[in-house]
């Protein structure tokens, strides 16, 4: 990787404290068994075919495994779901992640039942870049709440926005 300018570097991570982003559990299951990690960068593609992208740190835990499955779900999370994030952001609470409130059986990645909306998606794709991987994903079913109540990540915290 080339030399970054540190103080570029710092002003980039000062800037985007000040841009929204929604809060999401990427979800996969490796042999039989489910995971996931908490992560903000997600955005769509394309409608046509409806497709999105995630971006996954070299370092968290789930990174290798993107690469192998054929399926991953986003599951954006509601407002009332900022202890999710928590949890799923927390190496030391895995025990907790998939305890309540979720669909799991390992057919399919794992949903969570009141997610803002969950998307299913066909892994297509995936390039790495700098700190992260960009896996693209093709949309296969999609379930979503009917109030509009996404959790943000803002300035460093979880907010609800409406």
């Amino acid at each position: 990787m080339a030399d970054i300018d540190p103080v570029l570097q710092e002003a980039f991570r000062q800037a985007l404290r000040r841009v929204a982003s929604t809060v999401n559990v990427i979800t996969v299951c490796v042999g039989g068994q489910p995971m996931g990690i908490t992560a903000t960068a997600m955005s769509s593609i394309s409608v046509d075919p409806p497709s999105l992208l995630v971006c996954i740190n070299r370092n968290a835990s789930m990174h290798g495994s993107m690469g192998d499955v054929s399926h991953f779900r986003v599951n954006v999370l509601h407002g009332e779901q900022a202890e999710m994030a928590r949890i799923f952001a927390d190496r030391r609470h895995q025990a907790l992640r998939f305890a309540d409130g979720w669909t799991v059986d390992c057919e399919r990645p794992p949903r969570l039942i009141h997610a803002q909306a969950s998307f299913l998606c066909r892994r297509i794709d995936h390039h790495g870049f700098g700190t992260h991987s960009i896996f693209i994903g093709q949309v296969e079913e999609v379930t979503f709440r009917d109030d509009v109540h996404p959790l943000v990540y803002l300035n460093g915290t979880y907010a609800s926005a409406r």
